[in-house]
């Protein structure tokens, strides 16, 4: 059940293939945000005490992904000179290459999102609603033209399904996203913004982390 929390890690978010180069007035720095689940399967879900907030650090190329406020707290870090988002084993001091949440399926037709023509307003910020159905379940990215990655600095084809790479986002960090499937809503709102400078040294698999491959844990 921990998949539905992942909103920019989730298996169904297709990474675009390499996006033009931006200017300097892409987003670093700090995104805070608030999961909320309802409909009919809510309440089973629920049980598992999945993560209910997450913050992500974003940096250039690279990012850490935090989820907390659930029965198990997890970290992912994706680093852009190794092309890898690590699931990270703090407590046992383990870096892994590969998660449940990270392996994909090949597309060679990947969904593309698309502005739906309407607007909402996100924390305070003024979004425009975007819309893309894969496999079934449907989303909707809420995006403002001032929060975008600098998809250039990531690798030509990278290993991540960040949101922000979707086809059509144009490198636009989604502020809010719904996912709707039979039985299920999943909300991933912005509830507090950070920008600033981050110190690349942030950025990395620490000191005496023994790094492997494939993450069994969940």
């Amino acid at each position: 059940m921990i998949k539905y929390f992942l909103p920019f890690l989730l298996a169904a978010f297709v990474a675009s293939p390499r996006l033009q180069a931006q200017d300097n007035s892409y987003f670093q720095g700090s995104l805070y945000f608030q999961v909320t689940i309802t409909g009919t399967q809510a309440e089973a879900i629920m049980l598992n005490e999945p993560n209910t907030k997450m913050l992500m650090h974003l940096s250039e190329g690279n990012y850490i992904v935090q989820l907390y406020g659930g029965r198990y707290p997890k970290t992912f870090i994706f680093l852009a000179d190794s092309n890898y988002e690590y699931s990270m084993d703090m407590t046992n001091k383990r870096a892994f290459r590969f998660s449940s949440f990270s392996e994909k399926k090949e597309n060679f037709d990947p969904p593309v999102a698309k502005p739906t023509g309407k607007t909402a307003v996100v924390n305070g910020i003024t979004c425009e609603e975007y819309y893309l159905k894969n496999e079934g379940i449907e989303f909707l990215y809420y995006v403002n033209d001032d929060y975008r990655a600098h998809t250039a600095a990531f690798p030509e084809e990278p290993r991540t399904k960040a949101s922000f790479l979707t086809i059509g986002l144009d490198g636009r960090i989604p502020l809010k996203t719904i996912k709707k499937e039979p039985g299920l809503i999943v909300e991933t709102t912005l509830v507090k913004v950070d920008q600033k400078t981050l110190d690349p040294g942030q950025f990395g698999i620490p000191k005496g982390f023994e790094v492997g491959n494939r993450d069994r844990r969940y």
